[in-house]
């Protein structure tokens, strides 16, 4: 959906107003939270303004993301588009499902995702999800829920991860051992991530 399609507005005259009285008013384009999030924007659309019908509160484009002033707190929300690393190797995500979303109220970020591996080369060592929208604070690093299924049968346990830096690294436990997990990733395994930590 393009951005100039929702480039309408209503002023509302004194005498066309029922509120007249209280002054003449501005009418945003309204428009659902996927409506809004499918728009193709870019720097120079910054400063549109729409009505969030889903959310129920004003939303305006910064050139970058979608921010609101709702509920006293800036919020911004966006898509992620994070990269599967190993230490080795390489793991490719099914387009269909590369994408996750974070939103942020404040200085507090929230991540949630489902991704599926479309093919894998080799991976080995560490697995590391990148490309979070904004570092996390050092000292105030945080757990991630992260599960997983179609996985090679040595991660046979509970799956960890730890946000830090602007990266989301994943492990798993085995017989009481933390251990890498890139190996254990296999072609068609699918990816359930959430977290929330703190940035500046």
């Amino acid at each position: 959906m393009a951005a100039a399609n929702l480039i309408q507005t209503s002023i509302s005259g004194g005498i066309q107003n029922a509120l007249a009285a209280q002054g003449d008013g501005l009418i945003l384009p309204k428009v659902s939270t996927a409506s809004r999030l499918a728009l193709t924007l870019s720097a120079s659309d910054a400063g549109l303004e729409v009505y969030d019908t889903t959310v129920g509160a004003p939303f305006w484009w910064t050139g970058t993301v979608w921010a609101t002033a709702a509920s006293g707190a800036l919020y911004t929300q966006g898509i992620w588009t994070p990269t599967f690393s190993p230490t080795t190797g390489t793991i490719t995500l099914n387009p269909a499902n590369a994408t996750g979303l974070w939103s942020r109220i404040g200085n507090t970020v929230t991540l949630v995702g489902r991704f599926k591996v479309q093919s894998i080369s080799s991976p080995t060592g560490l697995l590391t999800l990148t490309n979070l929208p904004y570092p996390v604070v050092a000292g105030f690093e945080s757990a991630a829920c992260v599960a997983a299924t179609g996985l090679n049968n040595g991660a046979r346990t509970a799956i960890s991860g730890t946000i830090f830096g602007l990266g989301l690294e994943i492990y798993h436990y085995d017989s009481g051992t933390l251990l890498n997990i890139a190996n254990q990733v296999l072609t068609g395994s699918d990816w359930y991530v959430s977290g929330t930590y703190i940035t500046t």
